[in-house]
C-alpha cells in the first residue's frame, strides 16, 4: 500500500496539485461531466424551491402579523381579499368563503387539514426528485469505479501507469459521486425542514382565524312567548246618551317598507358540461338577478370540490367579480380519471349555500390497445378456452366505450365468433371488445389481427392447434 501511494504521487502529471480540486476531478475523465450535470440540475431545483418558499413567507407578512382577535367578519374579509397569493392567503381565503356559506367548526378544521395534506403531497414531488438525483450521482460514481477496474483488467498487463490510471478513475469518480450525493441530500433535508416549519406557521395562523370565526357565529335569538292578557270584567249595561260626532283623526303616512336586496344565482353561461380527462378547459359562469337579468360587479368565490382536478396554476380557489355582462371566466384543469369535476360557487355578499357546478370528465383520445387471451392452445378444430379480445383506453387508463374493433384471421383457416374470418365488435362500458375463436382443423399456428377502427393501432394474436 505504501508503494502504491508513493507511485501515485510520482505518477502525477505535470501541473497537477493535490490541492487543486478541479485538477483532481480531471482524473475522472469524461465520466465527471454526467456527475456535474446531476449536481447542476439538483442545485437548480433547490434554488427554485428556496425562492418559492422565501417569497411565500415574504408576501404573507401582513397576514402573519394580523391580530384576528378583535376584528369583525367584514374586516377579516377585506384584509384577506387584498393579499398577494401565498399558502397562507389561499388557505384563509378558502376558510372565509366556507364560513360565509357553511358556518361550522368541522368544515373549517377539514379545510385546514386538507390544505396541509395537499401541500405536503406537492412538496413530496420535490423530495422524490432530489432522492432520484442523489441516487443517480451515487450510481454514476459506482459506474466510474466499475469502468476504472475494467480498464485495469482489460489491458491484461502489470504496467504501473496502466494500473494507476484505472485506479485513479475508479477512486475519483466514486469520490465525486459521493460528494454530489451528500450535497444534494443535505440541501433537500434543509429545505424539507424549512418547508415543514413554514407549513406549521400557516396551520397555526389559520387556527387563530378559525377560533375567531367561530366566535363570530351569530347565536339564535330566543323566542319570547307573551302571556295571555286577562279578560276585562263586563261593564253594566246602560243606554248611552248620543254623543256629538267627533272629527276624523288625521292619518299619519306610514313609512314605505325597505326594499329587500335582490336575490342572485349562478349558472353556466356557455353550457359546457363535459371535457376530456386531463385537459385544460374554460368555463364561463354568469351571475343573474332573481328576474334572470345579468348582475354586474358581483363578488364571486370559486372553489374546487373534492381533490380531483384544479383551477389554473394548480389553485384550489379564486376570488373574482362578474363583468358588465354578469360573466366570470374560470380556467380549469380536469382530472385525469373519467367521471365528474365539481366547483362550489358562492356569492360572499349573499347568504346561503354555494352553488354546485358539475362538469363531466370523458376519456381522452384512445391511445392504448391491450390484448387479452393471447398465446392460447387447444385441440385443432376446437374453440379456444378464453375468447380473444382487447381493451381500449386513453393515456390515463380510462376505458373507452363505443369504439369499433375489427378482428381478421391472418393465418390459418380458423373462424371468429361470427363464423367467418372477419368480425367487428364494439367496445363495452369497460373498453373491452371480445370474440370467440375456433381453431383451424389442421394442427399448427393460427393468427388473428385486431385493429381499432379509424386508427393504425392494432395487436396480433397467436393461437396453436394441437393434434388429438
Amino acid at each position: 500500500m505504501t508503494f502504491l501511494n508513493l507511485s501515485m504521487l510520482q505518477a502525477q502529471p505535470d501541473g497537477f496539485a493535490l490541492g487543486d480540486f478541479w485538477s483532481l476531478t480531471q482524473q475522472a475523465g469524461p465520466l465527471r461531466w454526467p456527475i456535474f450535470f446531476v449536481l447542476a440540475v439538483g442545485l437548480v431545483q433547490v434554488f427554485v424551491k428556496l425562492y418559492e418558499l422565501t417569497r411565500d413567507r415574504r408576501v404573507s407578512g401582513e397576514l402573519r402579523k394580523t391580530d384576528f382577535a378583535s376584528m369583525s367578519l367584514d374586516d377579516i374579509t377585506r384584509v384577506v381579499a387584498r393579499q398577494e397569493e401565498s399558502m397562507l392567503s389561499t388557505l384563509q381565503s378558502t376558510m372565509v368563503n366556507v364560513f360565509q356559506t357553511r358556518p361550522g367548526e368541522g368544515q373549517l378544521h377539514d379545510e385546514i387539514s386538507n390544505f396541509v395534506s395537499f401541500q405536503q403531497d406537492q412538496f413530496g414531488v420535490f423530495r422524490r426528485r432530489m432522492e432520484f438525483l442523489s441516487d443517480t450521482a451515487g450510481a454514476l460514481g459506482l459506474m466510474g469505479t466499475v469502468w476504472g477496474m475494467f480498464t485495469v483488467f482489460f489491458q491484461g498487463t502489470a504496467q504501473q501507469d496502466v494500473i494507476l490510471r484505472g485506479m485513479g478513475i475508479a477512486l475519483i469518480t466514486t469520490l465525486l459521486g459521493l460528494v454530489v450525493s451528500i450535497i444534494l441530500n443535505f440541501s433537500a433535508t434543509e429545505l424539507s425542514t424549512f418547508f415543514d416549519k413554514r407549513l406549521e406557521q400557516v396551520s397555526r395562523k389559520s387556527d387563530e382565524l378559525r377560533f375567531r370565526l367561530m366566535e363570530l357565529v351569530p347565536e339564535p335569538a330566543p323566542v319570547v312567548v307573551a302571556a295571555p292578557a286577562a279578560a276585562p270584567a263586563p261593564a253594566p249595561v246602560a243606554t248611552p246618551a248620543p254623543a256629538p260626532p267627533k272629527p276624523e283623526p288625521t292619518r299619519r303616512s306610514e313609512p314605505a317598507p325597505k326594499e329587500a336586496p335582490s336575490w342572485r344565482y349562478v349558472e353556466l353561461a356557455n353550457g359546457k358540461r363535459s371535457g376530456e380527462a386531463g385537459s385544460d378547459t374554460k368555463l364561463e359562469l354568469v351571475v343573474r338577478s332573481a328576474d334572470g337579468t345579468p348582475a354586474a360587479k358581483v363578488p364571486v368565490v370559486v372553489a374546487v370540490a373534492g381533490t380531483a382536478g384544479a383551477l389554473a396554476d394548480g389553485q384550489r380557489s379564486l376570488r373574482s367579480q362578474s363583468g358588465g355582462d354578469g360573466k366570470v371566466a374560470v380556467a380549469c384543469v380536469l382530472p385525469e380519471k373519467a367521471g365528474a369535476f365539481a366547483l362550489d360557487v358562492s356569492l360572499p355578499e349573499q347568504p346561503g349555500p354555494a352553488t354546485r357546478i358539475e362538469v363531466g370528465v370523458e376519456p381522452a383520445e384512445a391511445s392504448r390497445v391491450v390484448p387479452e387471451g393471447n398465446n392460447q392452445a387447444a385441440v385443432a378444430g376446437m374453440r379456444l378456452p378464453v375468447p380473444i379480445g382487447v381493451q381500449v383506453t386513453d393515456r390515463f387508463s380510462n376505458p373507452i366505450a363505443g369504439l369499433q374493433v375489427a378482428f381478421a384471421v391472418t393465418e390459418g383457416a380458423g373462424k371468429l365468433g361470427s363464423g367467418s374470418k372477419e368480425h367487428t365488435v364494439v367496445t363495452d362500458g369497460n373498453g373491452f371488445a371480445r370474440t370467440p375463436y375456433v381453431l383451424a382443423s389442421e394442427a399448427g399456428q393460427n393468427r388473428v389481427k385486431a385493429t381499432l377502427a379509424g386508427s393504425k393501432r392494432s395487436v396480433d394474436f397467436v393461437a396453436f392447434g394441437t393434434e388429438v
